[in-house]
């Protein structure tokens, strides 16, 4: 009776050693679905650029080059290959240039192209696109991702507020059509009566009324962005942080 105890307890043994797997083989797996999750998350950026592109020019048409726009977009599909634009006879390679420009208070020909260029690099800098034998999830930059995900939520509200040096907004978002007009009116006039309200063009057409929502898609696609950023943080066991008003407000 000892010896079949003896031998159960070792058959036993014998299984349950076979049924558990190896440190290392653990940490593959998890790597390989983390990179998986990772991949998703560019994707997904990839397509939120993309939505974000056709709704930044349809909404600023005489901010983008028609010239250029085929390539540009033929570039945001395919996330594998470079395009570069100049400014002042100056060849931009880095996405903080790109950035840099879009946000000058100068005037600034084809901004929303400067815009999407520095996103487009942001993204292809902080997920490595360069290489795409990416295999583990610990072959992805923390310290980029993080950055990235602070640097979207500062464009975020710098795209939101930013104003060039007539006061005009350098992107035209969430405001509607009869607040830009009201706006140009403030320049010139310190006090305002609803007379003057009711005769805007697109309150008096009837297109749009003073209780007409603002238009929020333009926030939310880079909410989306920075939430698949948080994603692949997440997936690399980091723990993303918010940026509070007033550290945004030392960015700015």
């Amino acid at each position: 009776m000892a010896v079949k105890n003896i031998l159960i307890i070792f058959i036993t043994s014998l299984l349950f050693t076979a049924c558990v797997p190896k440190q290392d083989d653990v940490k593959e797996v998890f790597q390989t679905n983390s990179a998986t999750i990772i991949k998703k998350d560019y994707k997904d950026i990839q397509k939120h650029l993309i939505s974000l592109k056709k709704k930044l020019d349809l909404r600023n048409p005489k901010a983008f080059s028609k010239k250029y726009e085929k390539r540009i977009y033929t570039l945001l599909n395919e996330m594998d290959g470079s395009f570069v634009l100049k400014y002042r006879n100056q060849v931009l390679t880095k996405y903080k240039d790109y950035l840099q420009i879009a946000f000058s208070k100068d005037e600034v020909v084809n901004r929303n192209d400067y815009l999407i260029l520095g996103i487009y690099y942001l993204i292809h800098d902080t997920y490595n696109l360069n290489d795409s034998h990416k295999l583990g999830a610990f072959e992805y930059d923390e310290e980029k991702l993080k950055k990235m995900h602070a640097n979207l939520q500062i464009l975020r509200w710098k795209i939101k507020h930013d104003k060039d040096l007539n006061g005009n907004y350098l992107f035209l978002t969430w405001q509607n059509n009869w607040q830009v007009e009201l706006q140009k009116i403030f320049k010139e006039e310190e006090i305002i009566d609803y007379s003057k309200i009711k005769d805007l063009k697109f309150i008096k057409e009837n297109k749009e009324t003073i209780f007409s929502s603002s238009n929020f898609s333009f926030e939310v696609l880079l909410t989306q962005m920075i939430d698949d950023v948080e994603n692949s943080l997440q997936a690399l066991g980091e723990e993303p942080k918010e940026l509070t008003v007033k550290t945004l407000f030392l960015f700015l």
